[in-house]
């Protein structure tokens, strides 16, 4: 496999223009993105971190790393323990934290749109009122629906509703190339 490329000024450059005043840099990158909360296993600092507001600067962002083999490791809240948030292997970490809207609570349909940033904390205020709760319970509550995706988090109720995959009807994702997937 090709080494990844470390990023320069010319890249952090280009994700400036990308993600205005969401770029941090040197010491401007706080120790927490460095280390999820199983950190026995180490710290990584990462070369940047990124923080996206939309799919479509995560695609921008994702497009030009691919393009010049610049390792990308995407992060929510860090709560994990698998170290699937930490950037191992350098480069930047594209942090989904500031994409947590509620895009929409179907209640006819039972099913609610939300973006991988949305805190597990926030969520049931979303469904007050409704009726309804979400099933998947992981005992850190300040983790994201994206990283209960990533992870397939269950929790305690898991025995008896299930883990996160038995709730995930759809997603909007992104490759590597910049291509934007409805699935």
């Amino acid at each position: 496999m090709k080494p990844f490329k470390p990023v320069d000024e010319s890249d952090i450059a280009y994700f400036e223009r990308v993600l205005p005043e969401r770029v941090f840099c040197n010491e401007a990158i706080s120790d927490d993105y460095d280390h999820d909360e199983m950190t026995e296993y180490g710290h990584f600092r990462p070369d940047a971190v990124l923080q996206a507001e939309t799919t479509q600067e995560v695609a921008a962002v994702l497009r030009y790393c691919n393009e010049r083999n610049i390792a990308v490791t995407p992060r929510g809240a860090g709560t994990g323990l698998c170290g699937g948030c930490v950037a191992t292997q350098g480069g930047i970490v594209l942090s989904t934290e500031r994409m947590k809207r509620v895009l929409e609570v179907d209640v006819y349909n039972m099913t609610a749109t939300v973006e991988p940033g949305v805190l597990l904390l926030e969520f049931p205020n979303n469904l007050a009122g409704t009726g309804f709760f979400y099933p998947p319970d992981p005992g850190e509550k300040t983790a994201t629906m994206g990283g209960n995706a990533m992870t397939n988090a269950g929790g305690m109720r898991a025995v008896r509703y299930g883990v996160t995959r038995d709730y995930v009807l759809g997603m909007e994702v992104v490759l590597a190339s910049g291509e934007i997937l409805a699935l």
